[in-house]
Formats: C-alpha cells, structure tokens, sequence
C-alpha cells in the first residue's frame, strides 16, 4: 500500500475521528464561536471600512439569498461568505488561536453559508465549525507557524481556506477523496502576505473573507469531479510547506490529541492584535498605580516582548491608518499608560491623531526577550514586560504572562455574551440581538439552522 501524503492523512483523521471532535465541550465552543464572529460581523457592518467592502460587494452584482450580517444585502454563498468574513476581522476582535490564526472569520462565515444553502441541522453546522478549526490549525501547526509569519504569511490566510473548504465539504457531504481533493485545490491558490503592514493596508482585513470564499469555491469543485494535487503540502516542486517554512512535519496532521483545536480558540477582550494584550494590559496595570501622567513626565518606556510579537507588532502606527494602530505595540502601551479600555472606541481616526497618544508612543522602545521568547515556544504565551522610567527619577515595572482573553485567562460565557450585546445591541436592537444569542447558543442540535439566518436577513 502506498504511503498517504500529508493531506490524505489529515483527511483520513478527520473522517475517522468525527465523534471525538464532536465532543460536548467542542460543540459548546463552536456555539461560543458563532456567536463571537456574529457580534463581530455585525459591528463591522458599521465601520466606515466595512460600508466600502458592502457597496463593492453589490457592485459586482452578486446578488443572493445569504445575508450580511448586520445588514439588508443578499449575496451569494461565496461572496457573503467573503464580506461576512471580512467584517467579523475589521476591528481586530475576532477569536485567535496561538498558531497565529483567526480561525472563526474563516470557517464561521464559509460554514453559515453552505449550511443555509444545505438546510444543514445546528449539530451539522457545528461540526462544520469544528472541523474547519481543526484543519485550518493543523495545517499551521503541521509547519513552524512562528516562522511562517516571520517569512512573511499571514497564516489566517494561508492555512484558513484549508478550514473553509473543510468545513463546507462536511456541509456539502464530501467523502474522502472528494475532501482530499478539496484541500488540495484550496491549497494550490492559498496565499497572503504580511505586506500590509508596511502601510497599514486594508488587506489585513479581507484575508479571511477570501480564505472563506475560496475554501467554498475549492468544496463545490471538488464535489463536482475536480482534482487536487495530493502532495500540496510536501511536493517537491511547489509544496506549500516547503515553500513557506524551513522545518514541517506530517505527523502532526493525524495526531491524536487530547483537545480539539476549537477548545484553545482564544475569545478576543480587548481590539487589537493578541501581541498587543500583554503590553497594553501591563502598561494599564502601571496605570491603575499610579494614574495618568502627561507624557512630558515620562522619559522612556520599555516593552519586552517575544521575537514574533516584535515581527508583527514592533513598529510604531501610522496617524492615517487604523489597521496600523491595531499592531502596534506601542501605540498599544500608550493607550494602556492614558487608562484607556482597549476597546474598539479606542481605535478611530481621532485617537490616532491624539497628541498625547502620540508623543507617549513614540517614547515606547520594544525590545526582543530571551525570557519571553521561551514563554512563546515552550507555554504558547505571548507575554510581555513593561518598564516606565519618569523624569522624576521613578519608575515602574509589570509583567503579564496571561491578558484577558487568552488560554490562561480565558473569557466565561457570559463573558462572551456580553461582548456580543455590547457590539450588536445599538445596531440591531437589544431584543433582536437576544434572540441571536438565544438561537446560537440554546437551539438544539437537531434543529434546521434556517431560524438564525431568518433572524438574520430581517430589516434593521
């Protein structure tokens, strides 16, 4: 018998192993999951950004029956998918996954739209869910994803649309062959590069909504008799592992493992990238002691960090770009130093161009750590340590291993349910935004899905 190539072997797993990722507690997070990304979606739905994505969008006349969330458009399946992903990722509040992925505006988005089209049960819709998490961070996890995004990648991009074609391939009724050349048709296009950046581009945003879409385009062609290539992962010539990463290893891809990978999904407190949290949340800790201090009272600010936080946050922002804000350390540890929440309120073009936030910024020195890069490899921590020297001689220190919203301070449910009222309540109405949460969270696992998507396509 020949030997299984890495993708078939992640596919073999997945369909002999549906039961255990079926678990209680990994339908509790897919349900958690959903709500999130919907709370996110329809908050995105009103930004400035979001309102441009929505009109190019009904430009290009893809007109459907699958709703925008937060909104009265009807798009079809891939490019509600596409917007709805894009959405659930335009303020930085969307789950991660220390593999540094977004993984819920990937498959929540890709797998609400099949399941719509399919007439899929809530039980068929989560597992959807699940199983797009899983391959999407088995795919990351399968390379050096700390490497991957310092070459480069961005791995929400890069190993999503794998999840998305997984999840609709569930939805869609794949079986193994037809799953395995799923995966590798979404793996032979996959793609999206860190280059935004440089300039605080708006690319940042739309890689999940075409991660999602493109892992659905992958499920429909693979259910209709097109091909994959087999060795996607480990070709010789033109392997995505090889070509994105100097180290991979196969065997993680069928590992049997004691939680699912939706069961580490961290939910997003605060709106900014995860390396952000640490630093912020110590910096306001250094707040809390002392109060505000005007930034001509502080002589340097120091912020160490792990060498991945530093490729992806390092860099001071840009006043013209909110993307740019979102990771940045140091525009991170000034909000924290002015006793600011953190919260998406934090983030607009008039903070931006707040003078303070700007002359304290600019003080924040961000410094690789030995201390900290060991915390990153070995505990899967982003942690940070913060250092304030005032002109006044004095100075203070924090430390913080474990923000709110990470594995280590994980948010509860009603956690979780607030923030989704708190972002959808003044959108869609306190009664309307209940009833979305009543739904995702209550329905049973036999019941059609169809009740969430009517609720959705209501007029706000």
């Amino acid at each position: 018998m020949k030997e299984r190539t890495g993708i078939e072997r992640l596919v073999k797993y997945l369909f002999e192993h549906q039961e255990t990722l079926l678990s209680p507690k990994a339908e509790q997070a897919a349900r958690m999951c959903i709500l999130d990304e919907i709370g996110c979606g329809i908050y995105g739905s009103r930004t400035r950004e979001g309102r441009n994505l929505i009109q190019a969008a009904a430009d290009l006349k893809y007109c459907g029956d699958i709703p925008v969330w937060g909104t009265q458009n009807l798009l079809t399946e891939d490019m509600a998918a596409m917007v709805n992903g894009a959405l659930c990722h335009i303020r930085e509040l969307d789950d991660v996954h220390y593999a540094i992925l977004h993984t819920g505006a990937v498959c929540v988005p890709a797998a609400m739209a099949v399941a719509q089209r399919c007439g899929s049960t809530w039980r068929q819709l989560l597992g959807a869910v699940i199983t797009g998490v899983e391959v999407s961070v088995r795919i990351a996890e399968g390379m050096d994803f700390l490497e991957h995004r310092e070459r480069g990648w961005h791995g929400t991009a890069t190993c999503g649309s794998f999840g998305a074609a997984a999840a609709a391939g569930m939805l869609l009724g794949l079986d193994e062959q037809q799953m395995t050349n799923a995966l590798g048709i979404a793996g032979s296009r996959t793609g999206g590069s860190w280059a935004f950046a440089a300039d605080g581009a708006m690319t940042k945003r739309i890689h999940p909504g075409l991660a999602a879409r493109d892992g659905i385009l992958s499920a429909y062609l693979a259910k209709h008799g097109i091909t994959g290539p087999r060795h996607v992962l480990e070709a010789a010539d033109g392997g995505i592992y090889r070509m994105m990463s100097s180290r991979y290893c196969l065997g993680v891809l069928d590992a049997v493992k004691e939680k699912t990978a939706i069961e580490e999904v961290e939910f997003k407190w605060f709106a900014s990238c995860k390396s952000v949290h640490s630093p912020y949340t110590a910096a306001y800790e250094i707040y809390r002691r002392h109060g505000f201090r005007e930034p001509e009272d502080i002589c340097t600010v120091r912020a160490e960090v792990n060498r991945s936080a530093i490729e992806m946050a390092g860099s001071n922002y840009r006043q013209d770009s909110i993307v740019s804000a979102q990771i940045s350390i140091p525009y991170g540890v000034a909000l924290g130093l002015m006793g600011c929440r953190g919260q998406a309120g934090d983030y607009t073009e008039e903070r931006l161009r707040d003078s303070r936030i700007l002359e304290t910024a600019g003080k924040v020195v961000v410094a690789e750590s030995e201390a900290m890069n060991r915390l990153r490899r070995n505990e899967k921590r982003s942690a940070a340590k913060v250092t304030v020297h005032w002109k006044d001689g004095s100075s203070d220190t924090e430390t913080v291993t474990a923000p709110k919203g990470s594995m280590f301070n994980p948010l509860s449910k009603e956690d979780i349910t607030g923030k989704f009222m708190d972002l959808t309540g003044g959108i869609v109405g306190e009664h309307v935004a209940r009833e979305i949460a009543d739904t995702v969270l209550k329905s049973s696992n036999m019941e059609n899905t169809h009740r969430i998507t009517d609720i959705l396509k209501r007029q706000i």
